[in-house]
């Protein structure tokens, strides 16, 4: 079943439970509902990321159309504002479908018929639209305008703004607040006037707790008339003066998303999972990053080296992967990779050992030995770094890490306190630790480095009292034991070197199904428990109570399937079982954005999508999952073994 993009919505309801997105490849971005109604402060149809990837602006929030016929005047916007919507131009969207980038078709009791397309140059802070009309009208366009921090809705600030008369007939407006940028059009004519839309509100917003309502700014409409068939551009841009080129841009992007699509003889959810993978990255500097997720995510190292296998190197990216790689093995501190790259954080424990995991992931993929030479030192000087202390962690006498509070994955933080704190050893951490140690061996004998393997050989041993004989799987957390059901385990069993054996990994895998497997991943703790919460909403101290208390990531699907596949030897059966476990994510059911794969879903049914629309670990760890596990790809890595 090849997932259908597109949507022919019955009413604005459904039509708001959908997103579409569009990135640039720096950090910017375009989104809204397919119905054009933003219902989020993140909405927009250019957020320009200022200084790529981050510093994320609210430029142009839409463009409202409407057209007068002799029957009548129709307009094709939508806003919410305080008791009703106005106007409700969703009742004349015939379909939205987003192959390859998100199209608009419109048609009004007379007849016309309006195609609006959406596209963002690649690598430019640039968003165009493009109009093709049938009919016979005056067609006017609003843009309403902000200058604001994607993240807060606000009024808009004092704009300048300067005519601008384009060669060929063009015309539009520069734009001048803390941010300069200019709206212009190569055949509609740009007409000054200087509108208030007062109290649009933001409905998810709302339902999140957070600031929901602002005024935008019309400057003025751009107008023309048609009769018969007319095409013509809109183009919103901090680095482009002149809607040349638009034409040539909207090409060269529908080829570029196509060719991001990849083999045609690869399942065709796999592909479109491919076009989405690219969205997330990102360039940083004179080197690349990834995006965590959208919207509101920066880049952040933990999620980066979990999703780089899946969105780079089952796509053969190999050259973009090595470029994140090492960009993040530039930004190493005290033996720690950032965990936010754009807040310069390092309040994490677990990025710099996924990164060994990634390497791994990258060299069984690509046989680069020479990208290995190079990171060699940096990996070196991370295990030489946790043997004895980092600044969230220390080395024990056993070998093991035990590290500070809310430093792992689980770091969700309400009021001042750690909802899942996990100080002192965590199971995964110390696999990833015991993983990170047997890559440097294998990668050690490769170059002919000196290592002593003895440290590992303490790990591997010390790890069993992580056992928990009576329940058969592990402790979440020792010195202080917590026999909390979480999905930590599953990742331990998971890893290419694991020091737990085979029928540790079928016990581990046996619990998981029966109190953390669901049809859209793993619960981050049992329904059992009494500290789970099932429904992620609310408020921010709401949701982050809930965030891993029972909380579904998708993402975590890839563990659970890669363990499986371990505790079965990668039979056939366990094989087309996998790929029925990954079926709902893969059909993309019950997602909220199109065609891509959320954060999180809540605990209890009807699992409910929440969180970022499109996530990079969720997307990644999916394609990562369905390429090896269900298609056989990890039986081609001869390093990827127990």
């Amino acid at each position: 079943m090849t997932p259908d993009l597109s949507f022919h919505p019955k009413s604005y309801q459904e039509g708001t439970e959908r997103e579409w997105l569009i990135t640039n490849g720096i950090g910017g971005y375009a989104s809204s509902t397919i119905l054009g109604t933003n219902i989020r402060s993140y909405h927009g149809l250019l957020v320009a990321a200022l200084d790529p990837p981050t510093e994320r602006t609210l430029l142009l929030s839409s463009l409202d159309e409407e057209l007068t016929s002799e029957s009548g005047r129709y307009n094709l916007a939508c806003h919410q504002y305080p008791g009703t919507l106005y106007p409700q131009g969703f009742r004349h969207l015939e379909e939205f479908r987003q192959d390859p980038i998100p199209t608009f078709l419109y048609r009004t009791e007379d007849g016309t018929s309006v195609e609006k397309k959406v596209f963002m140059a690649h690598g430019e802070n640039t968003t165009v639209v493009r109009y093709d009309i049938e009919g016979s009208c005056l067609f006017k366009v609003v843009p309403l305008v902000n200058c604001r921090s994607f993240h807060v809705a606000s009024r808009s600030p004092p704009m300048d703004q300067e005519r601008m008369d384009l060669e060929g007939g063009g015309s539009g407006v520069r734009l001048r607040s803390w941010c300069d940028f200019v709206l212009v059009s190569d055949r509609a004519r740009y007409v000054r006037e200087g509108l208030w839309f007062n109290n649009l509100e933001y409905e998810a917003e709302r339902q999140r707790g957070l600031a929901w309502r602002e005024d935008a700014f019309s400057p003025g409409r751009f107008e023309v008339q048609v009769d018969g068939r007319l095409s013509f551009n809109i183009v919103a841009s901090i680095e482009r003066d002149s809607p040349e080129g638009a034409e040539e841009l909207i090409i060269r992007e529908e080829e570029r998303i196509k060719r991001l699509e990849g083999n045609k003889k690869r399942d065709p959810r796999f592909r479109r999972l491919a076009t989405r993978a690219d969205q997330f990255l990102v360039r940083r500097g004179d080197g690349k990053s990834i995006i965590a997720g959208y919207h509101w995510f920066n880049d952040w190292g933990r999620d980066a080296m979990i999703s780089l296998p899946g969105l780079l190197l089952t796509t053969r990216r190999f050259d973009d992967a090595r470029a994140v790689l090492a960009t993040f093995a530039g930004a190493m501190k005290d033996g720690l990779l950032p965990n936010d790259f754009g807040a310069k954080g390092y309040n994490t424990i677990d990025a710099a050992l996924w990164f060994f995991w990634s390497v791994h992931k990258y060299c069984s993929y690509s046989r680069d030995a020479g990208l290995v030479r190079e990171l060699y030192p940096a990996m070196r000087a991370i295990v030489e770094r946790y043997s004895r202390e980092t600044p969230g962690s220390f080395s024990d006498e056993d070998g093991l890490i035990a590290s500070k509070p809310g430093l792992t994955w689980m770091d969700a933080k309400v009021g001042g306190e750690f909802v899942t704190p996990r100080a002192g050893k965590a199971c995964e951490i110390n696999a990833l630790w015991y993983n990170a140690l047997k890559v440097m061996e294998v990668f050690s004998q490769d170059l002919g480095e000196d290592w002593d393997g003895e440290l590992a050989e303490k790990v591997g041993e010390s790890y069993h009292k992580f056992w928990n004989p009576d329940s058969g799987c592990l402790f979440d957390l020792i010195d202080e034991k917590d026999a909390s059901v979480r999905p930590n385990q599953v990742i331990a069993a998971s890893l290419p070197f694991t020091p737990l054996d085979g029928d540790q990994i079928r016990g581990i895998v046996d619990l998981a199904t029966e109190e953390l497997l669901t049809p859209y991943g793993l619960r981050t703790l049992s329904p059992k428990d009494p500290a789970y919460v099932g429904r992620y909403e609310g408020g921010p101290a709401e949701r982050d109570r809930a965030y891993h208390q029972g909380t579904i990531w998708p993402w975590l699907i890839g563990p659970y399937t890669t363990a499986r596949m371990k505790s079965s030897h990668g039979s056939k059966k366990e094989r087309d079982e996998a790929r029925e476990l990954l079926r709902p994510l893969m059909d993309l059911e019950g997602q909220i954005g199109v065609g891509t794969i959320c954060e999180v879903f809540d605990g209890d049914e009807p699992y409910r999508p929440e969180g970022c629309i499109s996530q990079a670990w969720s997307v990644g760890e999916v394609m990562r999952a369905w390429s090896e596990d269900v298609m056989g790809g990890a039986k081609r890595q001869k390093r990827d073994e127990v």
